[in-house]
């Protein structure tokens, strides 16, 4: 049977929704890959959504509907959101290998604009670490992620039934497949209250150790070994407050003050502290213009191509979500992360940015804080 990997990008607090039943990753779960499978087996709307009620029930089936995994029509079912399978592999190849380089070519051109435009940060880290964090992460999906949702290229928003407004992206279970949906530097982890956000950007290869996953693990209740140790300094701390009482501490040591030596101990376990210090970059209000100099600087050279990019692929994509009717920005969001990943794989190598380390078990990952 085929099995899947679920990725979700929520615009709602992952913290307070934690014990909502309508939450998607109560809903969106290896528990579904049964279900996924069967429909895999099928043309679109082609398989009874009758046949698929018997074999796994009607509760199962209604809550993958209502959580936009599946659209009911005419008594047929279809894929309701961005999958990629197996036999998507070549489309994906193909459009991955031909559209970064040349894309990450235009950035290498300005390479000395973007070292001396992030020189002027002064955290104590070196211009290629910093733009990492500004390129890779805070412009690629951050800045030029939101101006292309603005213009509708890409969807960043789906408000479900549930009143909870996120999109998932769905990757069957393939060593050709997991380059895509695992190996792409393209995935941000936020702890945020809004205000300060303790955060890590890389691949998506393993359960990074970051407290963002540890809050998500937590939730399910699977928690791997090296894991333990946080969830017992957790422990410690009054529940539901845990977030907040971290957030506080790491804004009261970068002002300079103290913090409960509780939350000193995880925010130094997660590798944020150092010695009672703050010891990753950090990025504050007097960096932001010089982020949106950036920020303007990529959207000025690289804009009009990406988006002709995606929209030439969409209009011949011959892969399951767009052959299922699946919402064409929905499928674009997922294309686009796959396109900048592939660039900030190209730009890594090229040793415009900084490399993130791999750690086994996590993936490869950088920290930093924004307040």
């Amino acid at each position: 049977m085929k099995t899947f990997s679920y990725f979700l990008f929520e615009n709602f607090d992952a913290d307070l929704e934690s014990e909502n039943p309508d939450n998607p990753r109560r809903i969106i779960s290896a528990q579904a890959d049964a279900i996924l499978a069967r429909v895999a087996e099928f043309s679109p709307l082609a398989c009874s959504v009758t046949q698929l009620r018997d074999e796994f029930g009607t509760e199962a089936v209604r809550r993958l509907i209502t959580a936009g995994v599946f659209r009911e029509q005419e008594g047929q079912i279809a894929y309701d959101t961005p999958i990629f399978l197996e036999e998507d592999v070549p489309v994906l190849k193909a459009f991955s290998a031909t559209a970064a380089a040349p894309l990450a070519g235009r950035l290498w051109n300005l390479r000395n604009k973007l070292w001396d435009t992030v020189g002027g940060i002064n955290n104590g880290f070196s211009p290629q670490v910093n733009l990492y964090h500004i390129l890779c992460g805070m412009v690629f999906d951050g800045f030029f992620f939101d101006y292309l949702g603005k213009r509708g290229v890409v969807a960043t928003s789906r408000r479900h039934p549930s009143g909870l407004d996120y999109l998932s992206v769905i990757y069957e279970d393939c060593p050709e497949l997991t380059q895509f949906s695992n190996g792409l530097l393209c995935s941000y982890n936020r702890l945020t209250d809004g205000k300060i956000a303790l955060e890590s950007f890389g691949d998506a290869n393993g359960d990074r150790f970051d407290l963002y996953r540890c809050f998500r693990l937590r939730e399910t209740g699977r928690m791997p070994e090296r894991f333990k140790q946080a969830w017992e300094l957790l422990d410690k701390l009054p529940k539901g407050k845990e977030r907040n009482l971290l957030l506080d501490s790491a804004r009261s040591l970068l002002q300079g003050n103290e913090c409960s030596e509780e939350c000193r101990a995880i925010l130094e376990l997660f590798g944020y502290v150092k010695d009672g210090d703050i010891c990753v970059p950090v990025f504050n209000q007097t960096d932001e213009p010089i982020i949106t100099d950036l920020a303007e600087l990529i959207k000025e050279n690289l804009y009009d191509a990406v988006v002709h990019t995606l929209q030439k692929i969409q209009t011949n994509l011959e892969i399951t979500a767009a052959r299922h009717g699946v919402p064409a920005s929905e499928i674009a969001n997922e294309l686009y992360h796959i396109l900048f990943g592939a660039i900030n794989e190209e730009l890594v190598k090229r040793g415009l940015t900084a490399a993130p380390p791999y750690k086994p078990g996590e993936g490869r990952y950088l920290q930093c804080i924004e307040w």
